[in-house]
């Protein structure tokens, strides 16, 4: 005699044991739906676009522009947004997008981030356990401290096999080919180096009006990264903070790693006019001297961005 299958309890099904996965899966959809309502019906849902490579400060923009233009910005909305707003995505750059901000940062710089963002659940020591998703980002990882040992092999990854979004030169490339007028630049580095007028300027491209400095300088008030990152730290550890500066790559890049950013990306980074030319990867040693060369070696290596904002709408 066989014993009949149960049935699911309808009170507690196993489709709900995990709620945080239902939740992921409706904040997914509500971005693409949200997407697809802003680039199809923009009178309708007059959307503002920030968008950027992960690890470029696209958050942190979304908090700027939006105060600035005094408009809401709905994190992880679970339903898809029917009114003014500015939304935030790492999708490439779109001709449809009738309003949008694109957020331009140094791919090494970015990269460097994204290393510490994705390894900072990973165990400290030898051999730590990675992540079924994460593992072909760090094949032959010994330990995650040594950054100039691992970079090399993360960074063909992820400038080949990205896990979220796409590679950092399609971004760069998307912002320039699809050269969408209502799309404007806001590069990372001037807003962390000169704040208020780099956020001004953007935002009068942006609206067609007349730059205020003024609101500028409260929105960044509001929202400085100093306040940001220090409210991370108590939410998710310190773990989670980083500098947040420009140019901390060259304390990471080995000629090897260079060379590989070069091959796969060299061209947009001069392209955003962060590199003239591409002689910066011979000047890059072929091993890190210390652990973290001092800020001025990394000032004197950061690169002029003024090509870039000369192109930049």
């Amino acid at each position: 005699m066989t014993t009949p299958k149960t049935k699911p309890s309808p009170v507690n099904p196993p489709s709900v044991k995990n709620p945080r996965s239902w939740k992921i899966r409706l904040r997914s959809i509500s971005h693409t739906v949200t997407w697809m309502l802003g680039q199809r019906f923009p009178e309708t849902f007059p959307l503002v676009f920030v968008v950027g490579y992960p690890k470029t400060g696209t958050t942190w923009a979304c908090q700027l522009v939006a105060d600035y233009l005094m408009l809401p910005f709905p994190r992880y909305p679970l339903l898809p947004i029917g009114f003014e707003a500015v939304v935030h995505g790492h999708e490439l750059v779109r001709s449809r997008y009738r309003r949008g901000v694109y957020v331009m940062r140094d791919g090494r710089d970015a990269l460097v981030s994204q290393y510490f963002y994705v390894t900072r659940y990973l165990s400290e020591g030898d051999n730590p356990a990675i992540p079924r998703v994460h593992r072909h980002l760090f094949p032959g990882m010994k330990n995650k401290a040594d950054v100039a040992g691992n970079l090399p092999a993360f960074l063909e990854q992820v400038l080949t096999r990205p896990i979220t979004s796409r590679p950092w030169h399609e971004h760069v490339r998307s912002f320039y080919e699809v050269n969408n007028p209502g799309v404007v630049m806001l590069r990372y580095e001037d807003l962390v180096d000169t704040g208020a007028p780099a956020l001004a300027e953007a935002m009068g491209r942006l609206t067609g009006e007349q730059p205020d400095l003024d609101r500028a300088a409260m929105s960044l008030q509001k929202f400085a990264f100093e306040k940001l990152s220090k409210r991370k730290v108590r939410q998710q550890g310190a773990a989670f903070l980083r500098k947040g500066r420009s140019g901390d790559w060259v304390n990471h890049f080995t000629r090897e790693a260079a060379e590989i950013f070069d091959r796969h990306a060299g061209e947009a980074l001069i392209q955003a006019g962060y590199e003239h030319d591409r002689s910066w990867v011979t000047t890059t040693p072929q091993q890190i001297e210390s652990p973290a060369r001092s800020d001025e070696q990394a000032d004197a290596r950061k690169p002029s961005t003024q090509p870039a904002q000369q192109a930049a709408r």
